[in-house]
């Protein structure tokens, strides 16, 4: 890791750059979260769009991801609508052994998933990735009344399984843990409610509707079942905190390769994403993981 290093150069590697995460992440590390110690200090897409981001936001902008990852300490992949060229991205830079966050999830499938993992594992090089949500400010703040695994977590949320249902089911991974069994999707096109079996009476439960009003009307809510009778529940509401919470345990990552989303979350992720396809296309059959 990174140890004590004053400032923490930090590349950023996308698709295109104009996107909020790019915009949202380099104000954290400018501003809020400044004493961190870490600095965005250059930058590459693949295909970019718009305007010149990097020279919008004073980012050197360098000639390819091979440039960005020899002089950074720790490289960011971003194309968060662009999942699907992550592992592309991944091959350019995971070689070159630095600790490594990519955005949202590893991949789409699992295929990719263990290519990346794999890549990584062949070069020794640290990665993590998670959305955001699994460091929800409310999520935090429930952790220290959680004193053993529950055996019933929920959450709920908004948009389209793909790119949007990772957010809801981050927040159930990180409480649960890994060790799904099997899982059956219930749900509909649009309504999709997904039940992860653990084995042992534990059990996730994670919906994840769409519509045209969504962000007005189906917000992100955790649940946690602590006892027979006694559960917590909470809706996520601070945005700007779930982001920074983030940017912390990633730098964290960096430093110390500790915090931030631990890469068998990460892999089960993905794995309930495409399982849960499975069981749609076999009318909520439970499929195993």
């Amino acid at each position: 890791m990174l140890g004590r290093r004053d400032t923490v150069r930090i590349g950023f590697v996308d698709h295109h750059l104009n996107n909020y995460h790019a915009d949202k992440f380099l104000a954290l590390l400018r501003g809020p979260l400044k004493d961190l110690g870490a600095e965005v200090t250059g930058a590459w897409e693949s295909d970019p769009v718009g305007d010149d981001w990097c020279a919008k936001n004073l980012v050197p902008r360098l000639e390819s991801a091979k440039e960005v990852a020899e002089q950074s300490d720790a490289i960011i992949i971003l194309a968060p609508d662009n999942i699907d060229d992550h592992l592309k991205l991944c091959r350019e830079v995971l070689p070159f052994g630095k600790p490594t966050a990519i955005d949202k999830a590893l991949a789409f499938n699992l295929r990719d998933a263990k290519e990346i993992v794999k890549l990584a594992k062949r070069h020794n090089t640290p990665i993590t990735s998670s959305s955001a949500l699994a460091f929800a400010v409310e999520l935090e703040d429930m952790l220290p009344e959680i004193t053993k695994t529950p055996s019933e977590v929920w959450a709920t949320g908004m948009g389209e399984w793909k790119n949007y249902g990772l957010h809801t089911l981050s927040m159930v991974l990180r409480i649960m843990g890994p060790g799904i069994k099997r899982l059956a999707d219930t749900g509909t096109d649009s309504s999709r409610m997904v039940t992860l079996d653990y084995g042992n009476g534990r059990v996730g439960f994670v919906t994840v509707r769409w519509s045209d009003s969504m962000w007005e009307q189906f917000p992100w809510v955790l649940g946690v079942r602590l006892t027979h009778e006694k559960f917590l529940q909470t809706t996520i509401r601070d945005y700007d905190g779930f982001y920074a919470n983030l940017m912390r345990h990633v730098v964290q990552f960096f430093k110390t390769g500790t915090g931030g989303f631990p890469g068998e979350l990460a892999m089960e992720l993905v794995a309930v994403l495409e399982c849960a396809d499975k069981s749609r296309a076999l009318e909520g059959s439970w499929v195993k993981l």
